[in-house]
């Protein structure tokens, strides 16, 4: 057998003992990756638990409890189901079975992640927690600490994991450890948030996932109006921490905005309402967003913001024409104050797609990602534009570059192997489908109520043949959310794909009853293609703008 092996979307070195996922080292306990080395070398075969206990506790006397808990380990690290297992397969009362199929040699790599070769360091940056006599600042512990990751994305070298992975450890003394394996990174920023009046207090650690070491701590007691310093002097300190592992700050073609204290806090108030992504939440934001804009109409961010909510309300909620007039001008408005930095570039390029002004938002989503190769969103936004213009292939390339800056999404490999296998890619295809099923696992066994990767996931389970799963994801998200648009939605195509024609009409009529619904993406996707003939989902669609 080769030194290296792959299965699924993971490779396993077998004479270092470590195993990989893309650019990620899943890091093991030497006896956990030695229970791996026999199950691998010996896959498809089952293997006795006296066997396992003569090779990796070679004249040791342990008690089945050790065992057990390299193969709980292993399930971890590998978002692996006892009960539906992938790789693992329990042989009651006798051992395990490894049950994936190997592949010699490197892993096929169809979201064009590097070789684990070329590891980048990489940091997480959690909430931080509100030490506020009357902890009611969780709004701006969050906001700072998204404003570092803003930040950090902007320095060549370093992977930064996102919010939506970061935010979902927000227990103080979590395991160090168990949070950087989970999320895949070398080092962990975390803090707290002091403030009382016009005062404010931040101290932050940096600290090295494998020791846990502080590799450096510090703490800041300034005025509130210094927040904008404060974060700018813990991004260099951490970019002068990591130097060993090299690292190049890009420096801003144009410094980032900033505003009056009263200002910023209502920026930061919206930020928190934005990511929740519900109708209700997304009124609440612009309306932070607008106050945070009376009292300073100059900050850029919040009218990029702005831009943000009504351009989401428009694509996910009724297609007012209002709120894209107004996304509209607040992304003009944006572009105009900073044309040097990335978000407006991305806005300005997601509102012109919204008008199907293709070529004008491909300019500014290339701008965009000039301005920071780093940047999701810029990837993400301008493959769902190519793939609603019907750009097929220039989506699969760009939905692979978003997975390869955000390493826990799950939505760009999901997407990515869509556009693949309507390209006939089909191998390629189901690579990153499987991709986008690891990912999903991982996000849900932290959260098992995340709507979009239920919903979601629910499709590739089924393109992946997994069947019952399939189902299952699919209604455990809608008895969460029953009245949630991506949730209906996935719903309906995954009972398109199965032939249930009568079942996806009904849900499709619940949500475009509502003005829900995006016309030109729906034209060129093809799990709707078993309905298009059909009466009734050609009137619905005629509904659609």
């Amino acid at each position: 057998m080769a030194q290296n092996v792959t299965f699924d979307a993971y490779r396993f070195d077998l004479e270092s003992g470590r195993l990989w996922s893309g650019t990620q080292e899943l890091r093991l306990t030497p006896k956990a990756s030695a229970v791996l080395k026999v199950l691998v070398t010996r896959a498809g075969h089952p293997v006795t638990k006296e066997d396992l206990f003569a090779s990796v506790w070679t004249g040791t006397a342990v008690s089945d409890d050790a065992l057990t808990s390299c193969i709980q380990e292993l399930r971890k690290a590998l978002a692996d189901d006892a009960k539906q297992p992938r790789f693992i397969e329990t042989r009651h009362r006798r051992g395990y079975r490894f049950v994936a199929r190997l592949a010699e040699g490197p892993a096929e790599s169809v979201i064009g992640l590097p070789s684990p070769a070329r590891q980048i360091p990489a940091i997480a940056v959690l909430p931080f927690a509100d030490m506020s006599p009357t902890r009611d600042q969780d709004y701006f512990c969050e906001g700072l600490a998204e404003e570092l990751i803003n930040a950090l994305t902007r320095i060549d070298g370093l992977r930064v994991a996102s919010r939506t992975a970061s935010f979902q450890f927000r227990s103080p003394g979590a395991d160090v450890q168990a949070v950087g394996r989970h999320l895949g990174v070398d080092t962990l920023l975390e803090g707290s948030v002091r403030k009382a009046e016009n005062r404010l207090r931040v101290t932050v650690q940096l600290i090295e996932v494998a020791t846990g070491y502080h590799r450096w701590s510090q703490r800041f007691d300034r005025m509130l109006e210094d927040v904008f310093a404060i974060q700018d002097e813990i991004a260099e300190h951490v970019v002068a921490s990591m130097r060993g592992s090299v690292l190049d700050r890009r420096e801003p073609t144009h410094p980032r905005p900033k505003t009056r204290t009263s200002a910023y806090e209502y920026y930061l108030r919206g930020r928190q309402y934005l990511h929740r992504m519900t109708q209700p939440d997304l009124e609440k934001s612009g309306e932070m967003f607008e106050r945070a804009i009376e009292l300073d109409e100059r900050y850029a961010p919040a009218w990029g913001c702005l831009c943000a909510v009504h351009a989401t309300l428009y694509e996910w909620f009724g297609a007012r024409e209002e709120d894209l007039a107004r996304a509209e001008r607040a992304s003009r408005t944006a572009l105009q104050l900073a044309p040097g930095l990335t978000e407006p570039h991305v806005a300005r390029g997601f509102v012109l797609s919204l008008s199907r002004r293709y070529d004008e938002a491909a300019r500014e989503f290339e701008e965009a990602i000039r301005l920071n190769p780093n940047f999701f969103e810029a990837y993400y936004y301008f493959a769902r534009s190519c793939f609603a213009q019907g750009a097929i292939e220039r989506s699969a390339e760009l939905f692979g570059k978003a997975a390869q800056a955000r390493l826990e999404d799950f939505q760009s490999p999901m997407l990515q192997g869509q556009s693949l296998r309507m390209l006939r890619r089909i191998e390629e295809s189901k690579t990153a489908t499987r991709e986008g099923i690891r990912r999903a696992e991982r996000t849900l066994m932290l959260n098992p109520t995340d709507a979009r990767a239920l919903s979601l996931g629910s499709g590739a389970l089924f393109e992946d043949g997994q069947l019952a799963r399939a189902t299952e994801w699919s209604q455990r998200s809608l008895e969460l959310y029953p009245d949630d648009m991506t949730s209906l939605m996935n719903a309906a195509c995954l009972h398109a794909k199965a032939g249930q024609k009568e079942q996806a009409l009904a849900l499709l009529e619940r949500v475009f009853a509502r003005g829900w619904g995006k016309r030109d993406w729906i034209e060129h996707d093809s799990d709707y293609d078993i309905l298009r003939d059909d009466p009734r989902f050609q009137r619905l669609m005629a509904k659609l703008k």
